[in-house]
């Protein structure tokens, strides 16, 4: 009986540990679960047509009414018991666990799940970066085809409108992969684009200081080239359209 409880004891710190370093949206999103910003995932524990879990440090379904911590979420998953769900996540997650009866974990698993686990941090990061440099340049895009919108059938059009036209469908679908893609979606943009990301970066600082100076677009939308582009006061006319809302560089995105 004295074993038993000592057991049970031991068992408890585990989870205690485990729960304290992962939530129960990490392990779904770790297992392949696509969780939206609100927090919420279609229930794998049911025939879920539409979102109907809600996954923080713990979860809940109103669906189904499935509930419990990260230890019941794994162990459910995967029909197992809470101990053995907890040895997966140790294993999986790349957690530390302080106990000398703690789930086994074979040598070099717990080093190799350290090293999956921080390649998916990093590339999370990565996706996240280019989507919200994105999100800024289709945000932009935007104010422009509204702001430089061809005012009569004669005028000229803006360099800025015709990016705005040519980018925009462009960007969302770019967007949309980075936010709704598989991970080789997400992983295509970051190959294609990525170079381009710190230059895209420094011009959004120059644009945000006050200090912008941007390539205009020729008329097909190609670049005209960094090294050889107007300034930007150029491609205003007669210093319209300079208040600070339009002093954002991302005019030229380099990422394109």
């Amino acid at each position: 009986m004295v074993r038993l409880l000592e057991s049970e004891v031991i068992r408890t710190g585990i989870y205690s540990q485990i729960k304290e370093q992962v939530s129960t949206r990490a392990v779904a999103e770790h297992y392949g679960h696509r969780v939206n910003r609100n927090g919420m995932m279609r229930c794998p524990f049911h025939d879920d047509k539409r979102p109907s879990m809600k996954v923080d440090q713990n979860f809940i379904c109103f669906g189904c009414q499935e509930k419990g911590d990260v230890i019941d979420f794994a162990a459910k998953l995967f029909g197992m018991t809470p101990y053995d769900a907890a040895g997966k996540l140790i294993a999986d997650m790349g957690l530390t666990v302080t106990a000398e009866s703690r789930p086994d974990v074979q040598p070099g698993t717990r080093q190799r799940a350290k090293r999956d686990r921080l390649e998916q941090e990093q590339f999370e990061q990565a996706v996240s970066r280019i989507y919200n440099l994105y999100c800024d340049y289709f945000r932009l895009l935007n104010e422009w085809a509204k702001e430089y919108a061809p005012r009569s059938p004669d005028e000229d059009l803006h360099p800025l409108f015709v990016e705005a036209m040519h980018q925009r469908d462009y960007v969302e679908y770019l967007l949309d992969l980075l936010l709704y893609g598989s991970k080789e979606d997400k992983a295509f943009v970051l190959i294609e684009k990525g170079k381009g990301v710190n230059k895209l970066e420094e011009r959004i600082r120059e644009f945000d200081s006050g200090r912008w100076k941007r390539s205009s677009r020729s008329v097909d939308g190609s670049l005209a080239g960094d090294d050889h582009g107007a300034d930007p006061g150029d491609a205003r006319s007669d210093g319209e359209r300079s208040s600070p809302e339009y002093g954002h560089k991302r005019g030229n995105d380099p990422v394109l």
